[in-house]
């Protein structure tokens, strides 16, 4: 089982997390919706250079025009994505064909209780995972909202997809066990699951359970 961890913000969190040993780390640059986990492009970019072999670095933005996303990339000097933004099919297309033929493209999603795969299947060709999180309603928060999303529906969604398909949204190391058990993604991704609730900095303690309780689940 693959894991990324996301919403590293500073060397603290990059160390707590890199503890656990996971594939990839997610840097989250370029914000429009409210979150507290977005850093500067150039930390970004520090933060990436420091990374040991065979961790992935990860940017992580909500904007959608393909010109703010490659600027980001080229900025933070990372260029597998995950778009959290409202790109069309026809601008994921565009990011697609200027990127490096080595980077990857995961295109967010977060499915409503009547969507079926093929409302996102325009997005197939240009991409190379779905990944499948929750949004806050009431904020407006996309990403790291810290609540659990219908694994029944991301199952549903796995087992439509022609891609490989991460799960996200309110994993934990008490849940993810069930989570990759119930839906049977290809990763898993965690944010708000692995940090302190008093401010928010990566715990490397929950670091290590998370990791070790999603690696039992091997699949």
């Amino acid at each position: 089982m693959r894991i990324k961890i996301c919403g590293i913000r500073n060397d603290s969190d990059l160390k707590a997390a890199l503890s656990a040993s996971p594939d990839a780390v997610g840097f989250l640059v370029g914000q429009v919706h409210p979150s507290p986990d977005f850093i500067l492009a150039c930390t970004a970019r520090r933060l990436a250079k420091s990374l040991p072999p065979f961790v992935q670095p990860w940017l992580v933005t909500h904007l959608s025009t393909p010109e703010e996303i490659l600027d980001l990339a080229d900025a933070a000097a990372i260029h597998n994505i995950q778009l959290h933004g409202e790109s069309t099919p026809e601008e994921v297309s565009r990011i697609r064909d200027a990127l490096p033929p080595c980077a990857r493209l995961v295109r967010a999603i977060h499915p409503e209780p009547q969507d079926a795969f093929y409302k996102y299947a325009e997005f197939v060709p240009f991409i190379d995972a779905f990944l499948i999180d929750t949004l806050n309603p009431k904020t407006g928060q996309v990403g790291g909202t810290g609540l659990t999303g219908n694994w029944s529906r991301a199952a549903r969604f796995v087992q439509e997809s022609p891609l490989p398909v991460i799960l996200a949204g309110g994993l934990t190391p008490a849940n993810v066990a069930r989570a990759i058990e119930r839906v049977r993604p290809y990763a898993v991704d965690v944010n708000t699951g692995v940090k302190t609730s008093s401010d928010r900095t990566e715990s490397a303690a929950l670091c290590r359970a998370f990791v070790k309780a999603a690696r039992m689940m091997d699949i």
